[in-house]
């Protein structure tokens, strides 16, 4: 989605999700739509960091689960490497689950506890053949190191580990595939604050090294902001402003987003911040406002806002928002 030529690591044009809800005894009329996506796009370029953010129920998630393919899109076209990825054949998709990897919010159910350390690490790859016991341990010896633990933990199960660690095996499970793509679920907000700050150097480090594109999905802008090029924010299913992250940060153009930043944490103890507070909450993706979707809670909202619903268009140089003013 940005203007500047990159190549995209993966794409998404015009991506809607609409869940039917039913009714009936044998609940077989659909009544309506619950609207997750609603046309989303967005575009990951190689060795970028793009931040998504939002409140619950914005879409979010559901967006991550189209890219990992635990979802299938009502409308639009997932790209990678050129291709929808609808059009992909078997070997096409084996391929695509080993560079589209996760790390999930939670690490204390992301791994399976049935499993020693080691055979979480080389799980992927177990799939797409067999190892021996030695390549294995040294598969699983690797990558720990690489996510910053002693390799010597790779015989033990994930309830011998802290937090911090379980995050650590998750990651290195994630870029055990070679994967070019990792969509980073909130990867910090179930760790101690101490160990917050850690996971994060680590992913960036990653990032860097390995020449990795992330997406981050988070609630905390704070950290969304020091780890991301671009922030693009969501609310109800639709983005609603995206550019780079210094600039929606100096100068963020949708009320939605002045928002967000005023509640989040000041970057300085002094700095002086008016906090916007919105009324309500967030509307039911079931039942989406007409017009702006926004216009219900925006402490600006004029004539116009209830009737049009704004689509997102160039205000500024690399500076996308969906406001009607």
């Amino acid at each position: 989605m940005t203007s500047e030529e990159k190549i995209p690591a993966i794409e998404l044009q015009q991506i809607k999700k609409y869940f039917p809800v039913k009714k009936g005894i044998i609940r077989d009329r659909v009544v309506g739509y619950v609207k997750a996506l609603d046309g989303v796009d967005l575009k990951l370029s190689a060795n970028e960091v793009v931040g998504l953010v939002g409140e619950s129920g914005s879409g979010k998630s559901t967006l991550a689960r189209i890219i990992l393919l635990l979802e299938h899109p009502t409308e639009g076209q997932l790209v990678f490497e050129g291709k929808d990825v609808i059009t992909f054949n078997r070997s096409d998709l084996k391929r695509y689950r080993q560079k589209i990897q996760a790390v999930f919010q939670d690490p204390y159910s992301s791994l399976s506890p049935r499993l020693k350390v080691k055979e979480i690490i080389a799980e992927p790859s177990l799939v797409t053949g067999k190892l021996s016991r030695k390549e294995i341990d040294d598969m699983a010896s690797e990558y720990l190191q690489m996510a910053g633990l002693h390799a010597g933990i790779r015989n033990v199960y994930p309830h011998e580990l802290s937090g911090g660690q379980r995050q650590r095996v998750a990651i290195g499970r994630a870029i055990s595939t070679q994967a070019t793509v990792i969509i980073l679920d909130e990867p910090t907000s179930a760790l101690d604050v101490s160990v917050r700050l850690q996971i994060v150097e680590l992913l960036m480090r990653l990032q860097q090294e390995l020449g990795l594109s992330y997406l981050l999905i988070g609630h905390d802008l704070a950290m969304v902001a020091y780890m991301s090029t671009y922030i693009a924010v969501m609310y109800l299913g639709k983005i609603v402003e995206l550019t780079r992250t210094q600039e929606l940060i100096k100068n963020p153009l949708h009320p939605y987003t002045r928002a967000l930043i005023s509640a989040s944490l000041p970057s300085h103890p002094n700095e002086k911040k008016e906090r916007i507070a919105l009324a309500g909450e967030i509307a039911n993706p079931f039942d989406i406002p007409s017009g702006c979707r926004f216009h219900p809670r925006c402490p600006e909202a004029k004539e116009e806002c209830y009737h049009i619903d704004p689509i997102l268009k160039p205000f500024l140089e690399n500076h996308w928002v969906a406001c009607n003013f």
